[in-house]
This record gives C-alpha cells, sequence and structure tokens, in this order.
C-alpha cells in the first residue's frame, strides 16, 4: 500500500514541480498544497510528525536568526487532504514502526526502510525549507531588532551571503528530489544510531545536512542531503565534526 501512495507521490511532485515552486516564489504565504499545487481541501501540514516530540505539542524549532522558538502547532505549511493524509500520513506512520519496533539499529534496518528514511528526511528539508520562506523574522526580547528586516523571510535571513535567488533554487533542488524513486546510492549519506538523551533536538542546513533526536525511540539520525561517501564510516567521521560542533 504505501509503495502505491509513494508513486502517487513522485508523480505529483514530476507534474507539478514547476507550478508548486514559482506558486511559492510568487507568493510563499499562498494557500496551495506545497505538493500538487491543489487549492481545495487544504489542511496543515507539520514539518515534523508529533510523535517525533514525544506527542508534546509545546516542543518546538529554535531559529538560528533570532533564538525564537517555534512551537510545533505553529511549524506547518499547507497540504492537500490526500497528500498530507494519505500519503505523507501513511510514509510517517511507516517510519515511527520501523523505528518503535527496532532494537538493533545496525542490523535491524533494512535497505527498504533506509530509503523511506531518506525519503522522509527530505521531504522535512523541503518542508523547512519553505516554512522558513512563510516565516518573518521577529523581534527578540534580548536582541537588537532593524525594523525593516521583519519583511524579509528567515529563509532569506538564514544565510546571507546567498542572494534570494539561491535561495529559491535550492527549495526547487529539494523539491525535485523527492521524485527520485531509488535512495540506494545515498545510503552511505545517513547514520542511524543510539541515543541515551532524554530530549528531542533538531538542526538543519538547507541542501546540506538535517540531524534528528528522537529519544522516545533512543535513536538519533543523520544525514547528508548532497554530499555523497564511499563508505558510511566516512560519512560518520565528517558527521561528528559537525555535531560536535552544533550540538
Amino acid at each position: 500500500m504505501i509503495e502505491d501512495r509513494l508513486k502517487k507521490l513522485r508523480k505529483k511532485v514530476r507534474i507539478n514541480s514547476k507550478k508548486v515552486v514559482d506558486g511559492i516564489i510568487n507568493n510563499p504565504n499562498t494557500n496551495s498544497c506545497a505538493f500538487c499545487g491543489a487549492k481545495n481541501k487544504i489542511t496543515k501540514e507539520h514539518v515534523i510528525p508529533k510523535w517525533a516530540f514525544n506527542n508534546n505539542p509545546q516542543k518546538g524549532f529554535i531559529s538560528p536568526i533570532n533564538g525564537l522558538n517555534q512551537k510545533y502547532s505553529k511549524t506547518t505549511i499547507p497540504a492537500c487532504f490526500e497528500c498530507n493524509s494519505y500519503i505523507l500520513g501513511e510514509l510517517e506512520k511507516f517510519i515511527e514502526y520501523q523505528f518503535r519496533k527496532t532494537d538493533d539499529i545496525k542490523d535491524g534496518l533494512k535497505v527498504d526502510v533506509l530509503e523511506k528514511t531518506i525519503l522522509w528526511l527530505e521531504i522535512i528539508d523541503y518542508k523547512y525549507q519553505y516554512l522558513d520562506l512563510r516565516r518573518k523574522f521577529k523581534k527578540h526580547k534580548d536582541s537588537n531588532f532593524i525594523r525593516f528586516l521583519s519583511e524579509i523571510p528567515i529563509g532569506i535571513m538564514q544565510d546571507i551571503e546567498l542572494s534570494p535567488a539561491k535561495v529559491y533554487t535550492n527549495l526547487r533542488i529539494s523539491f525535485t528530489k523527492l521524485r527520485v524513486k531509488s535512495k540506494v546510492k545515498r545510503i552511505n549519506s545517513l547514520l542511524i544510531f543510539k541515543t541515551s538523551n532524554k530530549e528531542f533536538y533538531f538542526f538543519h542546513k538547507r541542501n546540506d545536512y538535517i540531524f534528528i533526536e528522537l529519544p522516545e525511540y533512543r535513536i538519533a539520525i543523520f544525514y547528508f542531503l548532497t554530499k555523497s561517501f564511499a563508505t558510511n564510516i566516512d560519512a560518520h567521521e565528517s558527521a561528528m565534526k559537525i555535531i560536535q560542533k552544533i550540538y
């Protein structure tokens, strides 16, 4: 069943990619589906599913620009009912089930599961990039504030050395990845390891890497979104340098 739904997702992305991304660029606050461009039966698709936060809706994301916390309940983008519930909901249920039932991370996850985990992370990357184009720069209580910056999306402020055009190109690249069926060549770029930490943690650099810690499942995940590695060991060495610097 899930294979049929993911096939439908790939088809939607392939057919509608230009319409969807052009629509976001023209109006990031559009209420059209972020995956197929539909305008009917629009729902709120959360960037990361509720189960990842231990079902705690008070959890959220910290903006690297101004240190503000955005709660889970507000970390959403528009998606039609079919894309949200029928397709993405099924993928998230599949991922959650695999993480919950797997005791030995190294030996317990089959290639098929690893591929779907990669797709899930690529979807999060895309959703987060889109979310950052919808969010405006807001004043933090402990920081200075320049009023005109309030009209600039977080996605542009995130990496000021990038032009807006490059930001939009990154969004387009992240979206088109979703139509790629086989992720086998990307498996060495995915790291899943055990953790004993008690708190959810997340950080992400668009089209570069994504890290998510899921304490309820006692695992942490690091994925290089674009870099390829000859072995998983090589990826681990590079990932640990980033984790030690940021975490």
